[in-house]
Parts: C-alpha cells; sequence; structure tokens
C-alpha cells in the first residue's frame, strides 16, 4: 500500500450525488477526492435514466413519423431496431461520461478509478492506497433487487437490459412500477409481445389511480396481471412463469424475462464492520443534514435506500456539503420531491399523497388548443387544494408533463394557494396552461372546460 493521501472531503461514488457533492465541495475550496469503480455517472447515466429516455425520445420520433399523415405530411416508411437504438445510447451516455469527468478535472478533484472501503475512522482503502478524510460522503448507490427465485442463467436487469441488441419475440417483466412501465413502452413500440406482472392491485401505484387506469386503457398492447404473484420460473426455451392470481394459478411463457421489482443500497466494504447505523430499507440511516451514524461520514442517493431519484440525490449531496462547510441551517426536505414517468403521455406528479376530502380541479389534454397542434388528446392534469386553497398535491399525465411539473414542485414547496399560483400570466398556447385550468377549476371557474 503506498503513502497515505489527505483531503478535506472524500466522495465514494460518482453517481449523481457523488460528483455533484465533490464539485461543490471543490468549488467552495476544499481539497476532494472521489472514487469511482466503474464509470462516472453512476446508475443514471449508465444503465437507467438516460439510456431509458435516449431509447423513449427515439420511439417518440418513431410514433410521430408513423402519424405524418395527420400533421399534413406526406407519411414514408420507418422503423426502429434495438441495435440502431443501442448505439444510439452508447454515443450518448459516453459524451456524458467524458462531461462529467472533465468537470471533475477542472475543478481540481482527485479522481480514483477503484472502489473504497472502510478501514477505520477516518481511513479509507481506495484501491491500493490509503486515504484520510476529515469528511466522508457515501454514496455508492444500489443495484437491482434479485431474489433467489429469480437466479437463473440470462435473466434481464436494468443493468443488463441495454446491452440487448435485438428485440425479442416476448417479453415477461416482473414489477410494474416506473422502470417496468417504461420498459413495457419501449419494448411494446419495438413490436414485442409484453406481459407485466403486478404484486400490487394496479400498476404505478405510487401514482393517482386515475393515471394507473389511464395508462393500462392506452397500453392496449400489453397484457397486465395485477394482484398476481410469481410462484415459480422454470428455464427452457425462454421462460415459464407460474403465476398467482385471485382466479388461481396461471403459467405464462416469453423468450425473455426482465426484472423490475425495485432496487437495493449498496455500501461500501468494511462499513458494517464500523458499527454504521442501517434502516429499515437496509440503507444507511441518516439525519436531515444526511450525518450517518459514523462520525464525519455522511451518505447521498441510493444507498440510504429511500427516495431513489437522481434529483434526490443532487439535493442530498447540497445539505452534506453545506453541513460540513458549516452550515447548521439547512436540512432536507422531501415534501415536494416530484416523480416522474417516462410513458407516452408522460407522467409526474409532486406533493402528499394522501388526499382524501381534499378540493381539487382537473382538465382533460384534449380540451388544449397546444395538444391538439400537437395531435395529442390523452391525460390530464390534477390539483390537490387544502384548507385556505393552499396546493397540497398536482398529478399531471400528459406530453412534457415531466417538464412542467418543476413549476407545481416550486408551488407545492413554497406552499402557493391556488391563487397565488394562478398569478402569473400562462402562455398561450403552451401545455403549461394545463395546470392554470386545473387550477382554476379548483375554484370552480374554469371557463374552458367542457
Amino acid at each position: 500500500m503506498s503513502e497515505n493521501r489527505s483531503f478535506d472531503l472524500f466522495v465514494i461514488g460518482a453517481g449523481p450525488g457523488g460528483y455533484t457533492a465533490a464539485l461543490l465541495a471543490a468549488r467552495r475550496g476544499l481539497r476532494v477526492g472521489i472514487s469511482e469503480g466503474s464509470h462516472c455517472g453512476g446508475t443514471c447515466t449508465n444503465r437507467g435514466c438516460i439510456p431509458a429516455k435516449s431509447y423513449i425520445e427515439s420511439i417518440r420520433l418513431m410514433a410521430q413519423m408513423k402519424n405524418a399523415e395527420r400533421f399534413g405530411i406526406d407519411p414514408v416508411p420507418v422503423a426502429a431496431t434495438l441495435e440502431h437504438l443501442q448505439k444510439r445510447k452508447t454515443r450518448i451516455v459516453t459524451r456524458l461520461v467524458k462531461g462529467i469527468e472533465y468537470l471533475l478535472a477542472q475543478a481540481g478533484v482527485a479522481v480514483f478509478s477503484a472502489n473504497a472501503g472502510f478501514l477505520g475512522e477516518n481511513v479509507l482503502q481506495v484501491g491500493g492506497e490509503s486515504v484520510t478524510a476529515s469528511s466522508i460522503i457515501v454514496a455508492t448507490g444500489s443495484s437491482p433487487r434479485r431474489p433467489s427465485l429469480f437466479d437463473l442463467p440470462g435473466l434481464l436487469t436494468s443493468d443488463e437490459v441495454f446491452d440487448l441488441r435485438q428485440a425479442p419475440a416476448s417479453l415477461l417483466i416482473v414489477g410494474g412500477g416506473v422502470i417496468g412501465m417504461e420498459m413495457a413502452h419501449i419494448f411494446s413500440h419495438l413490436g414485442t409481445e409484453v406481459t407485466v406482472i403486478e404484486a400490487l392491485d394496479r400498476v404505478l401505484a405510487t401514482e393517482d389511480e386515475d393515471v394507473s387506469k389511464g395508462l393500462v386503457s392506452l397500453y392496449r398492447n400489453v397484457r397486465f396481471m395485477t394482484s398476481a404473484r410469481v410462484a415459480a420460473v422454470e428455464r427452457g426455451v425462454g421462460y415459464t412463469l407460474t403465476v398467482e392470481t385471485l382466479t388461481g394459478q396461471e403459467k405464462i411463457h416469453g423468450e425473455s424475462l426482465l426484472l423490475c421489482i425495485g432496487r437495493d443500497p449498496v455500501l461500501p466494504g468494511g462499513m458494517l464492520q464500523q458499527g454504521v447505523a442501517i434502516n429499515a430499507s437496509g440503507g444507511l440511516q441518516v439525519d436531515g443534514s444526511m450525518r450517518t451514524s459514523l462520525p464525519g461520514v455522511y451518505a447521498v442517493g441510493d444507498v440510504t435506500g429511500e427516495h431513489m431519484y437522481a434529483h434526490v440525490a443532487s439535493k442530498e449531496a447540497e445539505v452534506a456539503v453545506a453541513h460540513i462547510l458549516g452550515d447548521r441551517t439547512r436540512a432536507m426536505d422531501y415534501s415536494a420531491i416530484p416523480s416522474v414517468v417516462f410513458t407516452q403521455p408522460e407522467i409526474a406528479s409532486v406533493g402528499r399523497k394522501e388526499v382524501t376530502g381534499m378540493n381539487r380541479g382537473t382538465f382533460p389534454v384534449s380540451a388544449l388548443g397546444r395538444a391538439r397542434t400537437m395531435e395529442e388528446s390523452e391525460g390530464f392534469a390534477t390539483i390537490y387544494c387544502g384548507p385556505g386553497g393552499i396546493l397540497e398535491r398536482v398529478t399531471i399525465m400528459a406530453p412534457h408533463a415531466t417538464e412542467i411539473i418543476a413549476w407545481a414542485a416550486l408551488a407545492v414547496a413554497r406552499r402557493l394557494s391556488v391563487e397565488e399560483f394562478l398569478g402569473p400570466s400562462y402562455p398561450h398556447p403552451t401545455m403549461a396552461e394545463l395546470l392554470k385550468e386545473a387550477a382554476a377549476d379548483a375554484q370552480g371557474l374554469c371557463i374552458n372546460k367542457p
């Protein structure tokens, strides 16, 4: 082992939380090191968010081209192959990874291309080196959950699915959450026969029930099995699942099997031996400043086992670095974290889950002028208000929902009333008017609602 190196801050993991923390701390003058045993950018950039959205954007364009006549354009033959989508994805990911590496180098962050583990208090082993740091941020992310029932050769998770170069004729997707539904969207549009098996009584169970029902009604070429549990898996020519449903057992077969049942936190080596506290999700227990139970050690992102979104990891990194720099006033707030799903139409929501008894306003996409110019008619926006007309939750199922949810997130975070939310002038014609009309409907003053 080489001579010990010392840093003000050392970050383990260069995903969204890790590289955000490293860059922020370096900009504030700290001596920063970061380790990454794979590729900079973490799961989101390399095997998650970015690859999925790359495929989805290509599919969106293909769908528009197939509907060229509706836009007054002469139709042309159009098709997509998984091999070409995979090549495009690789090009995009490679550029983004290099961009992160460039930013870290420009900021003077020492980058270690190795995994890091704990040797003792404030002491790490990084590859063949020993490193000490006044503060440590753990940002080691998560990995796809894979119970022993699914320990079979060739089975896919989100780690492997983007390496496919040919779409299977049929695909069984176990799990109807965000990842499962985005995968169903991608492969069904590539001509694959898709079946989604979900243990709960509806897909996208963390979203409003109207969203779940609406999406299922639109994806008519996908088979959905809800309240269904996989009891057995057989590997032969493809995969055969024994599925227990409310009406009995059923065997279903598919060429490929994709597991999308959640993710488990990945802890650095030696950390458990240091006596770190673990929460109910199996992740690192943290307080509002992102401190773990170990002195000087913080955790951000999926490794906490909670709120597994890249944008949450980045925000947690800001809070952790602020605390390291002496700011004791800032704490992580999860009350207005938006969730987004890149299906067709897109889905986004922010705010409280429990809305029973709240006043609500809703507006359909089909009544919006901008949507009609886009040949879009499916979806809606719903706004829920508490006492005093305070915005408590916003749900959007519409084109560009993942973009316009940011304004709604600000409104929920700032506890705006409906009147305050309607204060600005909403440009016309835009999809953002969907929120204005839903808010006006909550007041009983929506003049454009059919």
